[in-house]
């Protein structure tokens, strides 16, 4: 089961009260990590835009979204992923060049409420392959790419723990999380789950707790975002 994306949280948390007013005060959640002797780090949010060579837009990303069973990763499982590759031309547009997207068997039930989530049942994936037979290629999809999700950490985690059993490490160093980038970019929003946000900002969006589609949106989310703080560096 996805967490639900309104502030980052699980279903059951309650929403944030209101909302700071400095760009690093509404960035509580961090816009960006790097990984440091395997532990991620939140990096400080001009360093990102402002200082960082070479130019975002020069870089590459995997957008990564996945739905579970629930929300503990250390006993619940992957049930779907996906991962799409992207960067921008020379003119700044945003390109999609890849994904990987697939139903994952997580080899226990998918309890009634995580399927009330993401829909996903038991006999959606009862031929699905498991996790254990797609972990080299995961990994090396993944490979040499910035990460983006939104609320990462959480999809990150579950990535790390499922890689972890097969004697595998995530092999990424850096990931941006639109929740945080959103957050500090389009401070007014009702609303930071990831649906709404497409709405609110008229971008096109599939989000609706499917892999794919919050992956996609998790994209364009993150590539407006983005253009939005780099007018504001000094």
């Amino acid at each position: 089961m996805s967490q639900d994306r309104s502030q980052g949280s699980p279903l059951w948390a309650s929403l944030l009260a209101g909302e700071p007013r400095s760009i690093r005060e509404r960035a509580a959640v961090p816009l960006w990590y790097r990984r440091n002797a395997g532990a991620w780090l939140p990096v400080d949010w001009p360093e990102l835009i402002c200082e960082d060579r070479p130019s975002w837009e020069s870089r590459s990303y995997l957008a990564l979204d996945i739905e579970t069973t629930g929300l503990r990763s250390q006993v619940d499982r992957i049930i779907e992923l996906a991962l799409v590759r992207f960067g921008f031309d020379a003119e700044g547009a945003l390109i999609e060049s890849e994904r990987m997207v697939t139903l994952v068997n997580p080899g226990i039930p998918i309890p009634a409420q995580a399927s009330a989530v993401h829909g996903i049942r038991d006999e959606d994936v009862a031929h699905a392959p498991p996790f254990a037979s797609m972990a080299q290629d995961i990994a090396s999809f993944v490979k040499g790419s910035i990460l983006v999700a939104h609320n990462a950490m959480f999809d990150i985690g579950f990535l790390e723990v499922e890689l972890a059993r097969e004697g595998l490490i995530l092999p990424a160093d850096e990931a941006a999380d639109t929740l945080g980038l959103a957050r500090a970019a389009f401070p007014d929003m009702l609303s930071y789950n990831l649906g709404k946000l497409a709405y609110l900002l008229h971008l096109p969006s599939d989000a609706g707790h499917r892999a794919l589609g919050d992956a996609l949106t998790c994209m364009r989310l993150f590539a407006m975002s983005m253009r939005v703080l780099t007018t504001r560096c000094d």
